[in-house]
């Protein structure tokens, strides 16, 4: 069955966005505390530069964000600061713009994800994808919607 527009919403520039995962079959997702705080470590290091995060919670087999966009200016100052050497490919293709912020923010929670994932299969020598996909976003129109 096919995924409802409404979850899976383009990241636009100063959009507000409840972004939200799962592992599949419901299987655990963080065993410990050193699993957290890696995820928060490579959230941080993906995903900072292209959100202010207002929340998060990680749970057993999922975890939720709420997150706005940084204005596009501010994106693309910092990554033309960037040395060259760190710039990804996905980064260089938004600085030419070849592709939306849309994108380059898709792009960056996927790598979140496989990093993450690597990192967990090999701790607990498993195999195989650990998140569903695709990953929710939906966009906050309005406060109430917070409540």
């Amino acid at each position: 069955m096919p995924i409802p527009q409404k979850y899976l919403a383009d990241f636009e520039e100063a959009g507000i966005y409840h972004v939200y995962n799962r592992t599949n079959n419901k299987e655990p997702l963080f065993l410990n505390d050193e699993n957290c705080l890696f995820f928060l470590k490579r959230y941080k290091e993906l995903l900072f530069l292209y959100t202010d995060t207002y929340c998060w919670s990680l749970l057993s087999n999922h975890f939720h964000f709420l997150i706005k966009i940084k204005p596009a200016k501010d994106i693309k100052a910092f990554l033309f600061a960037k040395p060259a050497a760190e710039t990804t490919i996905t980064e260089k293709k938004y600085l030419k713009n070849e592709i939306t912020i849309s994108e380059l923010i898709e792009q960056a929670f996927k790598r979140l994800f496989q990093s993450y994932a690597l990192a967990f299969n090999g701790m607990y020598n498993r195999k195989g994808n650990l998140f569903y996909r695709p990953f929710k976003r939906i966009r906050i129109e309005k406060i109430r919607s917070l409540q």
